[in-house]
């Protein structure tokens, strides 16, 4: 579960971060300026899902709260603005966190058997 969560992470990292580049790139061109700050938003998304990825496998709980600050975030600019995919890739981001928490679980019950066969 942890390395499917990453693997997801980073791939649609890329697509996020292509989009929120179209759309700074065209809310600055059509000086409309929800747009381009939404934009924005979405690249603080794409950090946070990398930082995410990152501590997937090892520490998944971390995962888990960079995956729902990320969702909140992308939820609450994409309702505001017309970068309305950015609400879709926040809805993605609180079910990775979901996919994140379940790995968390699964790591604890390893490592309590893994305690149990020591002992």
């Amino acid at each position: 579960m942890r390395i499917a969560v990453t693997i997801l992470s980073l791939g649609l990292m890329l697509i996020v971060g292509f989009q929120s580049c179209a759309a700074t790139v065209g809310g600055n061109m059509g000086q409309d300026q929800t747009t381009a700050t939404a934009g924005a938003l979405g690249f603080f998304v794409v950090f946070l899902f990398l930082i995410a990825a990152a501590f997937a496998i090892s520490f998944p709980i971390v995962s888990v709260v960079m995956f729902l600050i990320a969702g909140t975030i992308a939820i609450a600019a994409g309702l505001s603005s017309e970068f309305a995919d950015l609400a879709i890739w926040g809805f993605v981001a609180l079910g990775l966190a979901v996919m994140s928490y379940f790995g968390h679980r699964e790591k604890k019950r390893k490592a309590a058997e893994q305690q149990q066969r020591v002992r």
